[in-house]
């Protein structure tokens, strides 16, 4: 995939056209880089795939990001860096996890809600050892807040 040099890039591939979830996330990253260049910034920083799986939802998909463009395809393609599995409730609301300085709030109700969740095994996130920055610029990207 080419690094985007001009405005962000959110494409939705063919095949992922009919993911609810798809379409929910890429809108949600074009409103948030329109409305802030921050995010418009971070978005540009990423260059990683990240997979999302919903297994309550029965839904998965993975955002290929490189610099500025992001293809988001149906299911879990190759091995992403990270692959954030949750019930569909809990990953809507990973974008409304309030920022302090870029990086989620730890004093905020729902931050200290994520912990809890990350620590009872209800939200998984593989590659998060490896990968903690792509998971910064992911959440600063898609918070709404």
């Amino acid at each position: 995939m080419p690094e985007c040099s001009g405005s962000p890039s959110v494409v939705i591939d063919s095949g992922a056209q009919e993911n609810g979830l798809a379409n929910m996330l890429a809108d949600l990253m074009r409103q948030n880089m329109e409305a802030h260049p921050a995010k418009a910034r971070a978005f540009r920083r990423l260059r990683a795939s990240v997979a999302i799986t919903a297994p309550d939802a029965e839904v998965s998909l993975t955002m290929n990001f490189n610099r500025g463009a992001c293809v988001i395809f149906d299911g879990v393609v190759g091995q992403p860096a990270l692959h954030i599995q949750a019930d569909s409730e809990t990953i809507l609301k990973l974008s409304n996890l309030p920022l302090r300085l870029g990086l989620p709030d730890p004093l905020a109700p729902e931050s200290k809600a994520l912990v809890q969740d990350l620590l009872a095994r209800r939200v998984v996130i593989k590659g998060l050892a490896l990968h903690p920055l792509t998971l910064v610029l992911l959440t600063q990207v898609i918070s709404v807040v």
